[in-house]
């Protein structure tokens, strides 16, 4: 595939994927070192969202670095949830299941014991992943949610830790390490220096880690180190994924965590009590890992080994579309006729907003994928009471299930939503704390050309194309033949008042 075909397939287009791709379902069963988990997957085309997510804490890894074998008790609550799990993906009608197995399989004695015993029981076959098999779907993971990732890719599980190298999407080989939270319990000394001595020996065992600007975590245990930032932060949008802070914030985080002579008392008060056990371990690796590669930035990544098995499993055409489209398409609930109309937006308005300074610098692409996905979402809120149509069309946008875009992005296409359906909309202190003043106010730009498109053709591409609007000289210019000029109404009139008002223009009607 060329680069202009890959290129044209992560454009919108006519956003096929939110109309011709029928949905179908995954199961995805992940016996690892300290859970075990089900998920079951929704999904259309690109789009992969968690149906039903269930985990049980089987514990199988305990005690496995002094006997090498799994514990009885582990092994008897695992067996038990793959019972109840074939029964839930029975009653779901899910006949597309893949159940792997991680470290703690991988490395116990009586491993392929367990998996006999999985298969004989319920008739699925387990898959062990090598520790390179499992850095690398967990990478696959973080590069079906984040655009082109460029950094180091770090998945703690219960008995190991991968790492792998991703430059623009592309995966290195991954190297694994016995790093997990139940590896580290039963090192001969739980001193802070001793551990710490000891992590940073284990890293370095295999070669120097390499110097990268972002590290992209995932795993539960380092998601609940990043929950505990936002607490603390006392962040707005409580959305993990994709959720980033500097990287020297984290490691004084995780400073005070691991070291548990000098912990505040109330400081894990928001972390689970199965998480809080263990998570001075997980938090003295991750300050370790990201003092190696010296990261400036931390990035939670909700998606990991389980979504790369999903993705992997996709065609090429599939994995190309962008995420972030197909993401909010499915979230707004696309029919052939919003389709249509959010084609007309794009063909409306583009030439308006790509004749704007960018208000995304770090990224030249960011301004247009941003707009695109806003015209996606431009009808979200038509069947929402009126009273209430921006606030939970907003919190729809700002927290709905897609992927593809850091949080400034998904805080832009909010506010645009919210300005969309209330010209008045207030801007709050998550717009002030995560974006500038300029992308403010070029989203509130972008909701009021949308306004007036909207107001203009009743939300149908066939009247939209029957005008064109435009910035000639200091005015804002909606042009129609004089055969259509029934279609400018006073609402026409005011919306386009308030958009050229926005942008320091002059409104003007052009009858051509």
């Amino acid at each position: 595939m060329t680069q202009s075909s890959i290129e044209s397939q992560r454009r919108p287009g006519l956003w096929r994927f939110a109309n011709q791709q029928k949905p179908r379902q995954q199961a995805v069963i992940d016996i690892g070192s300290n859970s075990v988990r089900l998920i079951v997957y929704q999904i259309n085309g690109r789009s992969v969202v968690p149906r039903i997510n269930e985990k049980v804490m089987a514990g199988l890894g305990e005690n496995l670095q002094e006997t090498g074998n799994l514990s009885p008790k582990g092994v008897e609550a695992t067996l038990k949830a793959m019972s109840r799990f074939m029964a839930i993906c029975s009653s779901l009608g899910v006949s597309d299941i893949t159940a792997i197995a991680t470290a703690a399989t991988r490395d116990a004695k009586d491993g392929p014991e367990l998996c006999r015993k999985i298969e004989h029981m319920s008739g699925q076959k387990v898959r062990v992943l090598s520790g390179e098999e499992e850095a690398h779907y967990a990478a696959l993971g973080v590069v079906s949610a984040q655009r082109d990732p460029t950094g180091l890719i770090g998945d703690l599980g219960g008995s190991s830790l991968e790492l792998i190298v991703t430059d623009k999407g592309h995966l290195t080989s991954g190297k694994t390490y016995k790093l997990g939270p139940l590896a580290l319990e039963h090192h001969p000394s739980q001193s802070l220096s001793k551990l710490t001595s000891h992590v940073k020996d284990v890293l370095a065992a295999q070669g120097r880690i390499p110097k990268v600007e972002r590290f992209y975590a995932v795993g539960g245990a380092w998601r609940a180190i990043a929950a505990l930032h936002m607490e603390l932060k006392d962040y707005p949008l409580r959305v993990l994924q994709s959720y980033s802070a500097p990287a020297q914030e984290i490691i004084d985080l995780c400073d005070q965590v691991s070291d548990l002579k000098r912990r505040p008392d109330d400081l894990l008060k928001s972390v689970s009590s199965k998480r809080a056990g263990t998570l001075h371990l997980t938090a003295l690796t991750l300050k370790c890992a990201l003092q190696a590669c010296k990261a400036k930035t931390f990035v939670t990544s909700a998606y990991g080994l389980r979504e790369g098995l999903v993705y992997a499993g996709m065609d090429q055409e599939t994995q190309q579309i962008d995420p972030l489209f197909a993401g909010v398409a499915i979230l707004a609930r696309s029919n052939q006729r919003q389709v249509s109309f959010s084609r007309a937006l794009q063909n409306t308005l583009s030439p308006i907003l790509s004749e704007l300074e960018p208000v995304f610098q770090s990224d030249p692409r960011m301004d247009n994928r941003l707009h695109e996905a806003a015209f996606i979402l431009a009808d979200i809120g038509a069947v929402m009471h009126p009273d209430h149509r921006s606030d939970i069309a907003r919190q729809l946008v700002l927290r709905g299930p897609y992927t593809g875009i850091e949080h400034p992005g998904r805080v832009y296409l909010g506010l645009i939503t919210g300005t969309r359906y209330y010209r008045k909309f207030p801007i709050g202190e998550l717009e002030t704390q995560v974006l500038t003043p300029e992308q403010i106010e070029r989203a509130k730009t972008v909701a009021l050309l949308i306004r007036v498109a909207a107001e203009f053709s009743g939300r149908t591409e066939r009247i939209l194309k029957r005008a064109t609007l435009s910035v000639q000289g200091g005015n804002l210019v909606l042009s129609v033949l004089p055969k259509h000029a029934a279609l400018i109404s006073e609402g026409v009139v005011k919306r386009l008042g308030h958009a050229a008002s926005h942008m320091g223009l002059e409104p003007q009607i052009a009858y051509d």
